[in-house]
């Protein structure tokens, strides 16, 4: 299942980029997120061990991952590692006065979810949606 998003933020790249970057403030604006923590020695770029507490539908669960690539105001990549297979990046890029950003993810889904999948790509769709609005009004209104 392949999910793609994309916003423009009429904010610069640097202030955008290093916002999302910092993965301490994603429950500012993403609504499932519980909690985050940072794992490990390597506190920023490549080789950082994320791990985050994620309510969905009713359900708390960890999920853990790695940033895999990591160009300072450009992109982030990540590949999830445990439960979850997935893997993703976070685009920016200058747009007029202002950034576009854009998130690519790819999770696969085994056993049963695969019978879900649209569903499944629905929640997840609405949820994307919600919170990439939240992040354009945290980052507008001066965050």
């Amino acid at each position: 299942m392949r999910t793609r998003k994309s916003v423009y933020i009429d904010r610069p790249v640097a202030d955008v980029f290093w916002y999302v970057a910092d993965f301490s403030r994603h429950a500012e604006w993403r609504s499932e997120l519980l909690d985050t923590q940072t794992v490990g020695e390597v506190k920023e770029g490549v080789g950082t061990h994320i791990r985050q507490r994620i309510a969905y539908q009713g359900r708390t669960l960890d999920a853990n991952f790695q940033i895999t690539d990591f160009v300072p105001g450009e992109r982030i990549c990540i590949k999830a590692h445990g439960g979850v297979h997935a893997h993703g990046c976070l685009d920016f890029k200058a747009e007029g006065t202002g950034t576009r950003f854009d998130a690519s993810v790819t999770v696969e889904l085994k056993g049963a979810l695969t019978m879900m999948e649209r569903y499944i790509q629905q929640a997840v769709d609405r949820v994307a949606d919600a919170d990439f609005e939240r992040l354009k009004g945290v980052l507008e209104s001066g965050a």
